[in-house]
Parts: structure tokens; C-alpha cells; sequence
């Protein structure tokens, strides 16, 4: 029994509206800070920002044409801008309806020629007709001063309205999230070997690896990119872009009997054993701009030799040999499969 079990079921999670879930996402998309200015204050505007808005604050009550917003904005962005002491007293009069459009003349001005629409600040007692369902969080940066956040309300409408006029003019943030870093290996030889062989192997054992071109390497990003590649040291040399890996590529599988147990049938499931050389941690930005002739420094390994790696893990240590023309692994330490 669960301590919601005698709850709704996930009653306690936040709904949205799936008709609306893309006029949402438009919304929430992160844009490049605009560069503004109120009152003689330069001061930056952040859409969609993580910045948390105060739960508290002063609403002002907007027209866009026959679309209505409510922005609600803390006391001290109003102290920081100077905006008109009367939003103070009474926020919900006419006559500061009144100061408060003429103090942000500058900003409805270019909001009116971008919307092409006349722009107003209204009595919040005309949101009556217009249920504002949609939302959106800013962050307004005055000087030096921390980010503050604030929430813009919207209807239907006027969601729409400012989600195209956010796509025709607010130029998109980077998409990628900047603290995002991918794991890549590279890779110095392979060999398909099945439980049973792998069982099997012990400290000083030798396997033949696949063969591969002389001195060339492999920088993979799990099982999905590649790229060939020669080492310099701990410096990786691109010889390629990394190219999608074919992931249907057949691999050796020996016959099994006709009515064979399936212990024994699990016995013979090969499994990739993979000598790599090193990694390194790359953000997506950096992998876009890979190509030939790329120079990637690696992370210095704690030994010498080379990781034995099956489904992503180390199972143990190794040293290349050569085996003939080919090349081979010499196993230093293996974990028991």
C-alpha cells in the first residue's frame, strides 16, 4: 500500500490541457536575453527562465489587441524601474491603469510595432471574460543586480500572440543543454567471443583480436557513432567524421543442436570483448564540429595497457601483442564471467 493509494489516482500532479500542450512547449522554449529599457533602466528579459517568480507581487493587467495577459512582477523589479508610486497604494484604480502606461510608454511603443496592435494596461476586472490558462516564467535582470523572476498569465489567445511573435523575433537560445557531456571510448581492437569462451579465459591467456588497419583506432559514442582515428600520445587524430554505426552488422554465431538446452544455448550467445585505450567527455556542440583532421586530447589512463570492456563494463586489464601480421590481447587481469 502506497501513502497516496487513497488519493485520485495522481490527483496531486499538475494538469495541463493535452490540446495545448504544444502552444505550451512554444512557450517555455529558451530564447537569447533581450536587451530593454524603462524609465532611464537598461535591464535584461530572460523568456522561460528556471528562475523561480516570488509567490507574492503586483499584477498589471494588459490589453494586446482583444488579447489580455496578467504579468506579476515583485515590489522590488517596480522600485528598481521607478515605476509609479501610486502601484503601491492601489494597483487596482484606473488612475494608475493610467500612470502606469504612460511610465511604460517605451516598452508598449515597441511592443505595439512588433505586434502591429495597439497595446494598453486595463483594470484587472476585464480578465473576467478571458480564463488565462497558460503561463510562462521571465527573469528581469536590472544592472547587476540577481535575476529576479516573474510569471506571465495568458488566454488561449494572447498565448498564441506572443508564442509567434517570440518565434518571429526573439532569437532561440542554444537547444542543447550546456551541462550535458557524453561519454566516448577509443578503441584499439575487438573480438567476438561467446560465455563459454569467455568463462573460459585467465590471466595470461591471449585473443585474437579482429583485424584492423595498422596504427588505427576507433572513437565511439556507445553504439551509435564512430569515427576512425590515429594516436598521438594522448592526443586522438580524426581520420573521418563520426558516422552513424550500423547496429544490424551481423556477428559470428556458431550452430546450435536441434533441441540443445537452454543453458547451452545461453552458453553460445557471443558477446563482444572490446580493447579500449582510453575516453574522453565531449559536450554535443564539440561533437558537431568533429571531422577529419580533429584533435581530441584524452583522458590520461591511471595504467598501462588497455581496459577489456563487454557490454560497457571492465571486466579486466590487458596488454596488445602482436600475433603474426595481426594483433592480439594478453590478458593481465580478468573477472570472472
Amino acid at each position: 500500500m502506497t501513502c497516496r493509494e487513497n488519493e485520485p489516482e495522481l490527483a496531486w500532479l499538475e494538469w495541463h490541457d493535452p490540446h495545448l500542450l504544444a502552444l505550451h512547449n512554444r512557450l517555455q522554449r529558451r530564447r537569447e536575453t533581450s536587451q530593454l529599457e524603462c524609465a532611464g533602466h537598461a535591464f535584461g528579459v530572460q523568456w522561460a527562465s528556471a528562475v523561480q517568480p516570488l509567490e507574492t507581487g503586483i499584477e498589471i493587467a494588459l490589453q494586446v489587441g482583444e488579447n489580455r495577459l496578467r504579468l506579476n512582477l515583485p515590489v522590488q523589479v517596480w522600485q528598481a524601474l521607478s515605476l509609479p508610486d501610486c502601484v503601491m497604494i492601489d494597483p487596482q484604480s484606473l488612475a494608475c491603469s493610467m500612470l502606469l502606461e504612460w511610465a511604460l510608454l517605451p516598452l508598449i511603443e515597441r511592443v505595439e510595432q512588433l505586434a502591429e496592435l495597439p497595446v494598453s494596461v486595463i483594470e484587472p476586472a476585464g480578465f473576467i471574460t478571458q480564463p488565462l490558462t497558460l503561463n510562462t516564467t521571465l527573469a528581469v535582470q536590472i544592472g547587476q543586480a540577481q535575476p529576479v523572476g516573474l510569471s506571465l498569465h495568458m488566454s488561449q489567445a494572447s498565448a498564441e500572440l506572443v508564442a509567434d511573435l517570440l518565434d518571429r523575433h526573439a532569437t532561440p537560445a542554444s537547444a542543447e543543454p550546456p551541462l550535458l557531456h557524453l561519454p566516448l571510448a577509443v578503441e584499439r581492437g575487438e573480438a567476438w567471443l561467446n560465455i563459454s569462451e569467455l568463462r573460459s579465459l585467465n590471466p595470461g591467456d591471449v585473443v585474437m583480436l579482429e583485424q584492423w588497419p595498422e596504427g588505427q583506432l576507433r572513437l565511439v559514442l556507445d553504439a551509435h557513432l564512430q569515427a576512425r582515428a590515429e594516436l598521438d600520445g594522448n592526443t586522438l587524430k580524426l581520420l573521418e567524421q563520426p558516422i552513424a554505426m550500423n547496429s544490424m552488422k551481423e556477428h559470428p554465431m556458431t550452430a546450435t543442436a536441434e533441441g540443445q538446452g537452454l543453458d547451452s544455448t545461453l552458453d553460445e550467445l557471443p558477446l563482444k570483448l572490446v580493447c579500449q585505450v582510453g575516453s574522453v567527455e565531449m559536450s554535443l556542440a564539440q561533437l558537431r564540429e568533429l571531422g577529419a583532421g580533429s584533435l581530441v586530447q584524452l583522458t590520461p589512463q591511471l595504467h598501462d595497457g588497455v581496459d577489456l570492456m563487454v557490454n560497457g563494463r571492465r571486466i579486466g586489464q590487458g596488454q596488445l601483442v602482436k600475433i603474426g601480421d595481426g594483433l592480439g590481447v594478453r590478458l593481465l587481469s580478468f573477472a570472472t564471467v
